[in-house]
């Protein structure tokens, strides 16, 4: 990975491999040359920038769209590629310049700890700036055949060679980074008797997240290991709100782990409102009210529609000594997750009978996030 930072620091863009391919760049060195390039032979182009970057710029004034993208561009009436790769500099040196909305460059939300706290190709890319001496920012586009289709893997490689980039992949960034880098600390244990579920192992963390609690039952550094790794819901938690089915997705995790007498949950704060805090999400519920659904709410708000991750969970497993997770969730966007880090996972429904209140709400996370519920006719 150093000689991979030593090249871009020297302006030259690398190639980064997941499940697809993308050419990139610390967002300071953009040229309009490296622009054009992308435009010959990628998709879109991306502008990775940390939240707390995108809110700074007021760039979340602009709707979200296909996640958590923002489409901008400079605002003139005819755009090159040397203009977009200045504005893109501009942009994140807090030179703002006017901004047209929509446009073709694709402002891309990233976690503030890169892929330690999510395993995405664009927290790689804003790690790989930072590792450079560079502003947390970075540009990438997915690489494309000559056909217009997805490159393949050996597609790729090929194209890299043929070009002379240099090429990394998001677990070479993991792997480096958790070599050197621990993001959670554990402070105190101690027995936790519950009313319902039986006696715990209460696990203490401090975390940039803020901090967490880890319920263990049993030896969970051997075997397939129940796992629940639950994101603060106050409102279904604890006053039974039938906005959601949390408070009871807890509660059947918990029931789960008790009759194996062997698993983890994990209470994820930080995450209510799927990230967006207590407040806003009683603000997204007032506009549930006047008919727009939980993912529209978010992204009128001026967030995307899900703003967490499960990087600080990782390290936490990680730190339990957890290998091999059945793990309790309706939603593949933590089994992907996990797997990147390394973990066996494997799903364990954790479905609840919806009532009339939830159902437009359960609706709209299957439909719109991908989220693996059935409904019983």
């Amino acid at each position: 990975m150093e000689e991979i930072a030593a090249h871009v620091k020297a302006g030259k863009p690398v190639m980064i491999l997941d499940r697809k391919s993308a050419i990139c760049i610390p967002a300071e060195v953009i040229t309009g040359e490296l622009i054009n390039f992308m435009m010959k032979n990628c998709d879109e182009i991306r502008l990775a920038l940390p939240w707390g970057k995108i809110l700074s710029l007021g760039l979340n004034r602009f709707r979200f769209q296909n996640g958590n993208l923002i489409p901008i561009d400079p605002k003139l009436d005819k755009i090159s590629a040397e203009d977009r790769a200045g504005f893109i500099r501009d942009l994140v040196s807090g030179k703002i310049r006017e901004i047209q909305y929509p446009g073709r460059i694709f402002v891309e939300e990233t976690k503030e700890m890169g892929v330690l706290e999510r395993p995405g190709m664009a927290e790689a890319c804003v790690d790989l700036a930072r590792m450079a001496g560079f502003r947390p920012s970075a540009v990438y586009a997915p690489l494309m055949t000559a056909e217009g289709g997805v490159a393949s893997e050996e597609y790729a490689l090929k194209f890299a060679e043929k070009n002379n980039i240099p090429v990394f992949r998001i677990k070479d960034m993991i792997e480096f980074r958790i070599r050197s880098e621990k993001i959670v600390e554990r402070v105190v244990e101690a027995t936790l008797p519950t009313k319902f579920y039986g006696i715990f192992k209460a696990v203490g963390y401090k975390t940039p997240l803020g901090e967490i609690v880890a319920l263990v039952r049993g030896d969970v550094s051997e075997g397939n290991v129940l796992v629940r790794i639950h994101s603060e819901c106050l409102t279904g938690d604890v006053f039974h709100s039938l906005r959601c089915d949390c408070g009871d997705q807890l509660e059947n995790a918990l029931k789960m782990i008790d009759r194996e007498d062997k698993g983890v949950a994990i209470y994820m704060r930080g995450h209510e409102g799927r990230g967006i805090g207590l407040i806003n999400k009683l603000m997204a519920y007032k506009l549930q009210e006047d008919g727009i659904d939980t993912v529209d709410a978010n992204i009128e708000l001026g967030f995307p529609p899900d703003l967490r991750s499960y990087g600080v969970a990782a390290q936490i497993l990680m730190d339990l000594g957890v290998k091999n997770i059945r793990l309790l969730t309706n939603n593949p966007l933590k089994i992907e997750e996990l797997r990147k880090y390394g973990f066996d996972v494997v799903r364990e429904p954790i479905e609840i009978e919806p009532c009339d209140v939830n159902l437009p709400y359960l609706k709209a996370k299957k439909d719109k996030m991908g989220h693996m519920i059935c409904f019983n006719d």
